[in-house]
């Protein structure tokens, strides 16, 4: 199980390194970034001051890594899909309640409620 989580872990700092390289051009090793040679506390200094939706919806799957909620919907509770987690290692709604959320957004309904949990939710 733990081997399980080391590698969710690396998928997710994985995906936080390419952005912060690509919009940020962060000066670190891929492979001290990847590979969990930081802390927390270092993560969170790189990523200070950064108004980054992305960069949130990353943080925060690591938060639910370190919880053991990791892969699983934050308002159902369902299991995310491993291959849905493999393509986008920030998800935190499962595919029904993104499409009902989004649904409801395209009716006008919540809008700007659901802003904090990024690209994911269409408003």
């Amino acid at each position: 199980m733990q081997n399980s989580v080391r590698t969710l872990q690396r998928a997710v700092l994985s995906k936080l390194f390419d952005h912060l390289q690509e919009y940020y051009g962060v000066d670190s090793s891929r492979d001290y970034f990847v590979n969990g040679r930081l802390n927390l506390h270092q993560i969170d200094a790189l990523l200070a001051f950064k108004s980054d939706p992305q960069l949130d919806e990353l943080r925060a799957a690591l938060d639910r890594l370190e919880h053991g909620t990791y892969g699983v919907c934050i308002t159902c509770k369902r299991p995310i899909s491993r291959e849905v987690l493999e393509r986008d290692p920030g998800r935190c709604l499962c595919a029904a309640c993104e499409q009902g959320f989004n649904h409801g957004a395209s009716l006008g309904v919540g809008h700007g409620v659901l802003s904090a949990f990024g690209p994911h939710i269409t408003l």
